[in-house]
C-alpha cells in the first residue's frame, strides 16, 4: 500500500510536468486565414448573414417556448424580441455588403449606358432627304435601343434661316421624322423615339448654313443601379 501511495503522486507529477512542458501552438496563421475569409464586402456579407441566423435561432426558440406553454421567465420574451431585432439588423447589413460586392463585380456596367450624342444626317436647303447620312451610327443606335427597351432617344432636327419660319418649322419636323424612320427600320421601337423639331437655328436671317441643316440623335438610359431598394 505504501508503494501504491508513492506511485500515484509521482504519476500525477509526471503528467503535470508533461502538460507544462508542451509548447503553446501558434494560432496566428489560423487567425489570418479566418480574417481572409471574412475580408471584403462578400466576406462581411457572409459574416452578417451567419450572425443573423444565430440571432434568429434564439428568437425562434423563445417563440417556441411561448407557444408550447414553456414561458416561465419574464425576461425571456424580451430576449426573443431583442434577438429578432438584432437578426433583422444583421440581415440588412448583410444585404448592404452584398450590394457593395455586386457593385464591385458589375462596375463595368455603370459605364455602358453613357449617352450617345451624334449628328447623323445632313440636308440641303429646303430638303428633308439627307444627302449625307451616317447609316453605321444609326444602325448602332437602333441596335442598342432594341436591346435596351427601357432606353430612349431624341431626334433633334433644325434648319438654317433661308425661307419662312413656319415652313422651316415643318421642314425640321420632316427631317427628324426621316431619321426616326431609319432608326425604326433598323430595329428601334417607335415608342422609344422622341422628335424634337426646333425649326430655324439661331443666326442672321436668310443665311444658308450647313451646320444648321442637320439631325442629331441623343440617347438616354435610366442607368445601371445595383440594389436600388437597399438603403
Amino acid at each position: 500500500m505504501k508503494k501504491q501511495h508513492l506511485y500515484l503522486p509521482l504519476a500525477a507529477l509526471a503528467l503535470a510536468l508533461t502538460a507544462c512542458s508542451t509548447p503553446k501552438m501558434d494560432s496566428a496563421d489560423l487567425k489570418a486565414e479566418i480574417d481572409t475569409a471574412r475580408a471584403g464586402h462578400y466576406g462581411q456579407a457572409m459574416l452578417h448573414e451567419e450572425m443573423s441566423e444565430e440571432q434568429l435561432e434564439v428568437a425562434n426558440n423563445v417563440l417556441n417556448h411561448i407557444e408550447q406553454g414553456y414561458y416561465w421567465n419574464i425576461n425571456e420574451k424580451q430576449t426573443g424580441l431583442d434577438a429578432a431585432k438584432s437578426a433583422a439588423e444583421h440581415r440588412l447589413e448583410s444585404e448592404k455588403e452584398m450590394c457593395m460586392w455586386l457593385t464591385e463585380v458589375h462596375k463595368q456596367n455603370h459605364h455602358l449606358h453613357e449617352p450617345i450624342h451624334e449628328t447623323v444626317a445632313y440636308f440641303k436647303t429646303a430638303s428633308a432627304i439627307p444627302f449625307r447620312i451616317k447609316d453605321e451610327s444609326i444602325a448602332h443606335v437602333a441596335h442598342w435601343l432594341h436591346h435596351h427597351p427601357d432606353a430612349s432617344a431624341t431626334v433633334t432636327a433644325s434648319t438654317d434661316t433661308v425661307g419662312k419660319p413656319a415652313y422651316n418649322q415643318a421642314l425640321s419636323e420632316r427631317r427628324a421624322q426621316a431619321v426616326v424612320d431609319r432608326l425604326v427600320s433598323k430595329g428601334a421601337s417607335a415608342s422609344q423615339l422622341q422628335v424634337k423639331a426646333i425649326g430655324e437655328a439661331l443666326g442672321p436671317d436668310n443665311t444658308p448654313n450647313q451646320e444648321n441643316r442637320v439631325a442629331i440623335v441623343i440617347t438616354s438610359h435610366p442607368g445601371y443601379v445595383d440594389c436600388p431598394n437597399v438603403k
